[in-house]
Order: structure tokens, then sequence, then C-alpha cells
């Protein structure tokens, strides 16, 4: 008699129990490890999104309070400045107004405070803010300012004031009107932060400002203290003042120390928005569900073990019959529960073991399947929008996706792509470039102009990222939303950093960037020239008439520089009253006849100012550039020395030099 050790039935029963548990634990695990990483990555990047979301909420949110004071500063003329009166008539009319901020005022151009409106009423108490350094800044730069975080001297209580300048209505100055925000009791984010059913705070919201300080927190007592102190962020806050505490407006969120914290800046305030949620909240369910798969699947290869023992014992099927069974799996094959033999003996046993073993592939497909449907989920709540698209379809779509581009929920899938594209140019592009991120390992970001389903165009911002790098045909998961304000302001602040806010010229960075590109550029024979143009008696326009005037002055002599030549000559103001213009091919003796131009244009220039009539002079200083041999520096530097030599030759005159020996000729007036 064979001895149970030698048992072929036990032989197979715990070969095919050993194969079974390895084969539902591994790909269990594989699968549950990998639909781990998707998810993590899912919630980082919905995290991201939900900061930026955040961030451009509260940027509209400072925008619109800023339009409503530009608003209410439209009325204010010399009669509201100089009548007490009048100021407080004026408060009363703010009915509105005083409904966005803790308090209002109407301040002067020297500091003092006329007028001041908040829940107790208006109040003409003489208050100074002229020391306070947004109000210095405001006086100075003429544009609305956002302040730090300080204690409010009227409030007592931790604020930001929002500036707006009212433009000058005459001799008298202007005004500055303020709008006070309590960072306390009128919370920027106050509705914004997640609370879970037990009361605690789920999701934190915290917005700092570029110094580090907090200036929203769903505990007011937070207000004003480190960022760093907020429990999960100290490693996120670290890093950020380690990379000099840059106020990106892109988002990012990292999962780490226990935390998840995602960031993003607020454009035009110079402030943080953070979110940060414990790990466990967002992860732990999903690692709940991971270890209670793998305990069933564990499960599952101990049960198949004990019946495949018990099919053994009783049953052997003949072996040709179990392979033409076998041979009838596949998709176009009989159900999996049907069509098997009845045999006895140890192949009826490993026919068990076959069954068991495609039910646990079964349910581990059924796991997989659920995990997408929680991924669907996701995308259907998700803030912004998200698709998944395979073979140029799309097959899941989020809510948000169909919101952006006008479709109803669930319009788009298997739809193509190509229909949400508002240029055919750009859908054929778009695949070879998703390609090439791709395949150097990194996502697809691209900026295209996207169809609305009304047809309204709008441009959007589009992240791809393949599912399986290693297989494009397993699809690929991107991000949609839509910058078309975004874009437009990055446009509108990449102007203002090269141009003179005062009088619209180019700045003295982009002039010295233009002169080299444009010394880099000439070829020899080639000649341009440059003039440098400095105002005689400013200072007496300054100090008989004041800086305002000043002001103007400098602003209609810009206008009358930039009349004075063509309209694709590099005109700037280098400072002060001091401009510059480069005459691209151009020689000597023409630029020569334009500086006389010139000259003659800003004598020309009258400014009116109450009971003043302001002019000045120009003293013009001339050099040729010739081709190679020449950088910025010694062009301004000999036009710098032309131009000395014509105030040392009495003012309102032209000198013109040569490079490099600066060998100065006279040229007279005319």
């Amino acid at each position: 008699m064979r001895s149970w050790a030698g048992s072929l039935k036990l032989r197979l029963a715990l070969a095919s129990g050993v194969i079974i548990a390895l084969s539902v634990v591994v790909v269990s695990s594989l699968m549950l490890e990998r639909g781990g990483r998707h998810t993590e990555q899912a919630i980082l990047d919905s995290e991201a999104a939900n900061a930026e979301h955040l961030a451009t909420v509260l940027r509209q949110r400072i925008v619109l309070l800023q339009v409503a004071l530009r608003a209410a500063a439209a009325p204010v003329d010399a009669t509201i400045l100089t009548d007490p009166a009048a100021q407080v008539r004026y408060m009363q009319q703010r009915q509105v107004l005083a409904t966005l901020f803790a308090n209002i005022a109407l301040v002067s151009a020297d500091g003092r405070v006329l007028a001041v409106r908040d829940g107790s009423g208006i109040r003409q108490d003489g208050l100074s803010v002229a020391d306070r350094p947004y109000f210095r800044q405001t006086v100075q730069l003429g544009r609305p300012i956002v302040s730090e975080p300080m204690i409010g001297r009227l409030s007592r209580e931790p604020v930001v004031v929002l500036t707006m300048p009212v433009a000058s209505v005459g001799p008298t100055g202007g005004a500055v009107l303020l709008g006070t925000l309590r960072l306390s009791s009128h919370d920027l984010l106050a509705d914004l932060a997640a609370t879970g059913s037990d009361g605690r705070t789920v999701v934190q919201t915290v917005v700092a400002d570029a110094s580090g300080l907090i200036l929203a927190h769903p505990d007011p007592a937070m207000v004003m203290r480190p960022v760093e102190s907020v429990p999960g962020l100290q490693s996120t806050v670290a890093q950020w003042v380690r990379s000099g505490r840059p106020i990106e407006p892109l988002p990012d969120a990292v999962n780490e120390a226990g935390y998840v914290v995602a960031k993003a800046g607020v454009a035009g305030a110079d402030w943080m928005v953070f979110r940060v949620v414990s790990s466990e909240a967002l992860l732990g369910g999903f690692q709940l569900a991971v270890r209670e798969a793998l305990g069933y699947a564990a499960g599952v290869a101990l049960l198949a073990t004990g019946l495949l023992w018990w099919w053994l014992v009783r049953l052997l099927r003949p072996l040709d019959r179990l392979e033409e069974r076998a041979r009838a799996l596949g998709p176009d094959g009989l159900p999996l529960e049907e069509g098997w033999p009845d045999a006895p003996g140890e192949v009826g046993e490993l026919e068990l073991a076959l069954r068991d073993s495609l039910r646990a592939q079964a349910r581990v497909e059924a796991s997989n399947a659920s995990l997408l449907d929680k991924l669907r989920s996701v995308m259907s709540t998700a803030p912004m929008g998200l698709a998944f698209t395979r073979a140029r379809h799309f097959e899941v779509v989020s809510d948000e996706w169909c919101r952006l581009l006008g479709y109803p929920v669930g319009a788009l899938v298997g739809e193509p792509a190509r229909l949400i594209y508002a240029s055919e140019a750009d859908y054929e592009q778009v695949g070879p470039d998703v390609a090439d991120a791709f395949a150097a390992g990194r996502p697809f970001v691209g900026d295209f102009e996207f169809l609305r389903r009304d047809g309204g165009r709008f441009i959007g911002e589009l992240h791809g990222r393949p599912v399986n790098v290693s297989d494009a045909a397993a699809g690929t998961i991107w991000l949609l939303r839509d910058v078309t304000d975004e874009r437009e302001a990055h446009r509108e602040l990449a102007w203002t950093a090269n141009h003179d806010a005062l009088t619209g010229l180019v700045n003295r960075r982009h002039f010295e960037h233009e002169l080299a590109r444009l010394l880099a550029h000439m070829q020899p024979g080639m000649t341009a020239a440059a003039l440098f143009i400095d105002l005689d008696r400013f200072k007496q326009v300054n100090d008989s008439a004041g800086h305002a005037a000043g002001d103007q002055v400098l602003r209609e002599v810009a206008q009358a520089l930039a009349a004075s030549v063509r309209r694709d000559e590099l005109v700037a103001r280098l400072g002060g009253d001091e401009f510059a213009i480069v005459l691209g091919a151009c020689d000597l003796a023409a630029a020569e006849r334009i500086a006389h131009k010139v000259r003659l244009a800003v004598e020309q220039v009258i400014v009116r100012w109450g009971e003043h009539e302001l002019s000045v002079g120009a003293s013009v200083g001339v050099v040729e550039i010739p081709a190679g041999g020449v950088d910025v520096a010694g062009v301004l530097n000999g036009a710098d020395l032309a131009c000395y030599e014509a105030k040392q030759a009495g003012r309102n005159a032209v000198r013109t030099g040569s490079l490099p020996s600066l060998r100065l000729v006279t040229s007279r007036p005319g």
C-alpha cells in the first residue's frame, strides 16, 4: 500500500495549494500595490488642484475687493478732500463697500485720516497712517497695495489693508482709500476649511504671507503665528524657506511625515496657500482594504487546498477529458462553471484546483474593477477636469471636465478626443508631443485652445500622465483647467516687468537687454547710435511745484521723446530724469539730427500745474555704435560722457562722442 507521504493526491493537493496561495497573494499584492500608487498620485494631484483652486479663489477675492475700492475712489474730488461734511456724506454713501471690509478710511496725501467708517459708525478722529509702509508705498508708487499683516491702529487686532490711490484732483493733491480686513474675526478662508463629522478639522487650509506669517487659519488663535507651527507643515515650510520662499502659482503636493501637504501661490498678493491633511485620513481606508484583500486571498488559498484534497481522494478524472474542457476556456468558450467532466480520482481533484484558481482570479479582477469604480467616483467629484482616454477616445470623464467643455455629465464617454480641440493642427501635434514627453519619463504639459459644445473657446492647461509607462495601449490620464484669465494676467505682469510704471517707456533692465542683443547681432559695416538725455532744470520743477507735478512733466517728456523717433526705435527711462534712445541702422550725422529734434521736442513741453507753467530743457549726448568691440557699459558710458559735456557747455545742447576713444565733438543747436 502506498504511504500518505508518497500519495499523488497529497502531493498534488499540497503543490496546488502552495501554487494557488502564492499566485493569489502575489497577484493581489502587485495589483493592490500598483493601485495604491495610482490612488496616492491621484490624491496628490487632486490636493494640488484643490490648493491651486483655493489660491485662484483667494486671488479673485482680492481682485474683487480692489475693484470695489477703485469704484468707490472714482467720485472723490477736491471738495470732498477739503470739506469734513462732504467726507461724512461720502462715507454714508459707501454702504456696499462697508459690508466688504471691517472698516474703510479716506486718507489725505500726507497720511491724515479724514474719515473712517466701521461697524460703530463714521468717525473723524484725525489719526495718522503716514508712518505705515503700505501707505508710503501707495503714495510713492501711485498704485494699489496689499499690506503685510499687522495690528490695526483702528481695530487693535490682526489685519491686512488694501489700498487704492485716488487720482489727483488739482494743486491740493490726492488721497488714498483704505479697506481693512480683520484676520481673526473676518477670516479670508473661513468658508473653505473642511471639518469632519466629529467636529475635528480634517483638511486645514492655511494662508501665509511671503515671510511665513499666518494670515488665515480655521483656528483664529493661529493668525500671525509662524506657518511652521501648524502640525504637518514643518518639512514643507523648511524646504520652501531653503528655496528662497518663492511664490509659485503652479501647485504641488507631497506625502511625507504622515501628512499630505499641497501648496500654491496667490499671484499679485505674494501669499501662499497650504492644505494639510493626515495621510491616514486620505489613504487609511485603502490600506485597510489591502490588508483585508490579502487576508481573503490567504483564506481562499487554504480553502482551495482543502477542497482539492477532498476531491482528489474521491475522483481522478481522465486527463484527456480534462484537457478537452481546458481547451474550451477563454472568452469565446463555455461559462466558467459549465462543462466540466464529473471524473473521480486525482484528475477530478486537479479539475477542482483549476476551477478554484480561475475563481480566485475572477475575484482579483472584480477587486480591480472595484478600484476602477472608486477612481471614477474620485474623478466625478474632483474640482479639476479629469479624463481617461485609450486609443484617442474618452473612456472615463469627470463631471468637471464635462462642465468645462459644456457637455452633460457622461456625454463625452466613447467620443473621440478630437472633438474638444479648436484647431486640427493642435490635435495632430498633441500625439507626437505626448509620446516624446512619456518617452523622456516626464508628464506632458501644454496649453491649447479648446472648443466648447456651444462653440465658445477657452485656453486650457492640459496635463497628461500614462497609466503604464511601458504600455502605451494602457491609456492616459488627463487633467484640464481653464487658464484663459491666468495667461492674460501673466502677459500683463510680463509687460510691467519690462516697462517703467510712471512713463510707460521700457525700463533700464529691458533697455540694456535689448541693447546687448543689438550689439550681438550687428554685422561688419553696420552702424547704430545711442542718445543719452538728461533733463535740465528738473529739480526746480520738483522744488517749486512738487513731485506730482514733476511726475507729470516726466510723463509728457516721455511722450515727446517717443514721438520724435520712429515707432520701432527703443526709447527708455533709465531712472530719475535720465532717458536713453537706441537708433538702429543709423550713422552719426543722422543721429545728431535726431538728437536736435529730441532736444527741441523736450524744450517745447509746457505743463500747466495750478499757477505754474512748467518746462525743462534737455542735454543730449550722442555716440555712434560700430559693429564689434563694444559692450553695453561702453555705449552707455560714452553717451553719458557726451551728455556731461553738453551740461558743461551750458545745458540744452547736443554733444557727440565716438567709441571707444570717446573723442568729443561740439555740435551747436540747430
